[in-house]
């Protein structure tokens, strides 16, 4: 039996400061789980053409980061058996819905199956809307193993495994969820052998997570889970609140792996809570100093504080670590309070105040836009990032609030009737991190008001940040003017953005 494994094309935001591209290590591990079985050949379109800043137009101030879905399947060796289909985020899934009936008209008798994030949160809806055959929910590792041994036996799709929704006629089942892996040392490891992970790495696209010039970055889970609930967030249905974390030997072990196979210099935590236990984290700190790897690491996903103190810090910053992302998310705390954010602002505060001390690059997120906040929570919230700025963070992502299937603020929007599923909701998803607002979901001001929040969060932290830290004017003269290369958000995202406009005209002159 053939499998074609293949990851969504990545749709973004032309107002995006930075696009960051990294290997997909979610479809890695689905490959390794089922490599002895079959025979494999995988597509990543995004290593296949991985300029950043000429990417391929699509719809409504949007582009597609790698090939097409038409020269996906033009770029497919041989007819598969099966296909199987990664897709993280729902912004994808209009170009994700286009792959998907593309390969099913060329191989009618291919078996297509969906896996990721969004075919986790809206499975029924995707195999509605598609030519999909069969959607894995959550941890799918155990899951598509026993899928692809039952296809091979049968010879058909089976309709009864946990973790699946298999589509029948006039419909689709959906079958009991999977318990979760609580043995993480069972998994296998990525099978990175069948992705072009060089394309990444021998051209800098390593931009790593957070726009890390420079080196060459892999991703990495050190854990799974996260034991929070935020109202934002599809944590609860992808992988529970169940967090487990690997023996510390095993990830660094990985580490050594990959350095000696790809000569790895930097990793990327992809976890949704890499620090949750203090004791985890200060053993694994210990040992990679232990071991003199010579690679450095961050954790660009959005931590905790609780467990950040000045001690632990200084283990980071000594085993390598060199960025960390902070999620307060908003400043006041009544909104923290419907997000479910379980935080300490001054002690958040204070470990930021730490983390700049000791030098650790950092960045901070905040969220606009949730539905009961107030022209005077977004002055709270402004206030809170001038502490940001004063407190010595490099840099602020200002988000407005993105309802994504599978959060608890979707499943009520949905019983509201305030969302529906169309195209234009999935390409709305793409103005989160950007400088531009698609959707205002807060019930007391309007969209343009959002857009000014946003622009002004980004420039009023921006601002203060150099004046309280004045050698970082200096850090971003030579970035734009000198070095041509960004080491912020700020210096990356103007550099990115007038990149991107200009190759954009270029071409546009070019095809008139």
């Amino acid at each position: 039996m053939k499998i074609l494994a293949i990851r969504a094309p990545l749709v973004f935001n032309n107002f995006w400061v930075g696009v960051s591209p990294m290997l997909p290590i979610g479809l890695a591990y689905i490959v390794a789980a089922v490599k002895d079985l079959v025979e494999v050949e995988v597509i990543d379109p995004i290593a296949e053409r991985v300029d950043c800043n000429n990417p391929t137009p699509y719809k409504r101030n949007t582009s597609i980061l790698g090939l097409t879905p038409p020269e996906i399947v033009d770029a497919v060796k041989s007819k598969p058996d099966v296909c199987l289909i990664s897709s993280m985020f729902s912004a994808e899934w209009p170009v994700t819905r286009d792959l998907i009936n593309l390969l099913k008209k060329k191989y009618p008798e291919t078996i297509i199956i969906g896996g990721g994030e969004h075919f986790t949160a809206l499975p029924e809806y995707s195999l509605q809307n598609s030519e999909l055959d069969v959607c894995v929910l959550g941890e799918g590792e155990l899951t598509i193993r026993e899928l692809i041994e039952e296809i091979q036996r049968t010879n058909k799709i089976p309709t009864h495994l946990e973790g699946t929704v298999v589509k029948m006629a006039g419909g689709s089942v959906r079958n009991p969820a999977r318990k979760r892996i609580k043995n993480l040392e069972e998994i296998k490891l990525p099978a990175w052998e069948y992705f072009n992970v060089n394309s990444f790495l021998d051209v800098g696209v390593s931009n790593t997570a957070n726009g890390i010039k420079g080196v060459r970055g892999m991703p990495l889970t050190a854990t799974r889970g996260c034991p929070y609930q935020c109202t934002f967030c599809s944590n609860p249905t992808m992988w529970g609140n169940l967090w487990r974390a690997r023996p510390v030997a095993d990830v660094a072990a990985e580490m050594e792996l990959w350095v000696r196979t790809y000569q790895a210099t930097h990793f990327d935590f992809a976890d949704l809570t890499a620090v949750v236990r203090k004791d985890w984290i200060v053993d694994f700190c210990n040992l990679m100093i232990e071991k003199k790897l010579n690679v450095t690491w961050g954790m660009p996903s959005g931590t905790r504080s609780e467990a950040l103190d000045y001690e632990v810090l200084t283990l980071l910053q000594k085993s390598g670590c060199t960025d960390i992302d902070y999620a307060p998310e908003n400043g006041s705390d009544y909104i923290l309070k419907i997000m479910r954010k379980q935080i300490n602002k001054d002690k958040m505060i204070e470990s930021m105040k730490q983390c700049y001390k000791i030098g650790i690059n950092a960045k901070a997120n905040i969220i606009f836009g949730y539905p009961e906040e107030k022209r005077r929570h977004v002055l709270e919230t402004f206030i809170y990032i001038f502490r940001i700025a004063k407190a010595g963070m490099n840099d602020l992502l200002v988000s407005s609030v993105s309802v994504y299937p599978g959060s608890h603020l979707y499943e009520t929007f949905l019983k509201e009737g305030r969302i529906k599923l169309d195209e234009d909701y999935f390409l709305d998803l793409t103005s989160q991190g950007s400088l531009d607002v698609s959707e205002c979901y807060s019930n007391f001001y309007s969209k343009h008001e959002l857009y000014f929040f946003k622009v002004f969060g980004f420039a009023y932290f921006y601002m203060f940040s150099l004046i309280l830290h004045p050698k970082r004017i200096w850090v971003l003269f030579k970035d734009i003017v000198i070095r041509r290369k960004g080491s912020t958000r700020l210096s990356m995202g103007i550099i990115n953005i007038f990149t991107r406009t200009k190759n954009r005209f270029l071409n546009y002159g070019t095809a008139s």
